[in-house]
């Protein structure tokens, strides 16, 4: 009897494995997730930036990344959009914020602010920064996609990521962020704001169903 026993717990772990293994098998991988998000958002048409060289690679350590650049009309300046991808937060790989990257980088911090983008289903905050290095500046608006939804702040992010580790033994999330370039004028600090407001309504149907 006590053989039989064994050879049914043999059998039921190794149905579990392959049951698991299926499972991980079936599972969308990260970068389909971002390839599925379209090349074309209303007025929008997208094509992929250059891959980061090696070594952005590995310092930002994403498990998979987008970097486009998308366009509305050959006159309105062009929106970049870069998503980060990490299946895990851990010591050494975690979500780099653009509070700490872009300085490194030597983009300097004018204003540091968050905003609110009207979307169909209410207001989503992002956070909105402008930023300058030797004679350009750009907007950023960026926020993390955590399990279905969006959070501009670093410390709410971290507090959600921590919650979800105990509740649901998930840490992954991604980084979503926008870069609109600004002329030297008031006008076109303007425009670079209702471009990348504009975008942004489009993307945001599409980021909390990709990793929900």
């Amino acid at each position: 009897m006590t053989g039989i026993r064994a050879l049914v717990a043999v059998v039921l772990i190794a149905a579990a494995g392959a049951l698991a293994e299926a499972a991980r098998a079936a599972a969308p991988r990260p970068d389909a997730h971002l390839a599925a998000l379209p090349m074309r958002l209303g007025a929008w048409s997208g094509r992929d930036a250059a891959p980061l060289d090696e070594e952005s690679e590995r310092v930002l350590a994403a498990d998979a990344y987008l970097n486009r650049t998308y366009s509305s009309s050959p006159d309105a300046a062009p929106v970049g959009l870069y998503v980060a991808y990490y299946a895990q937060q851990k010591p050494g790989v975690s979500i780099h914020s653009p509070l700490h990257c872009l300085p490194g980088t030597g983009w300097e911090p004018l204003e540091v602010s968050t905003t609110a983008i009207a979307g169909e289903s209410g207001a989503t905050p992002m956070r909105r920064m402008v930023v300058r290095k030797n004679r350009d500046r750009a907007l950023v608006l960026y926020a993390y996609a955590i399990h279905g939804r969006l959070v501009a702040s670093e410390l709410t992010s971290k507090l959600w990521l921590i919650a979800d580790s105990l509740r649901l033994r998930r840490s992954d999330a991604a980084l979503v962020r926008l870069v609109v370039p600004i002329g030297e004028d008031d006008e076109s600090a303007q425009a670079a704001e209702a471009q990348g407001a504009a975008f942004m309504r489009r993307l945001l149907p599409f980021l909390p169903i990709m990793w929900s």
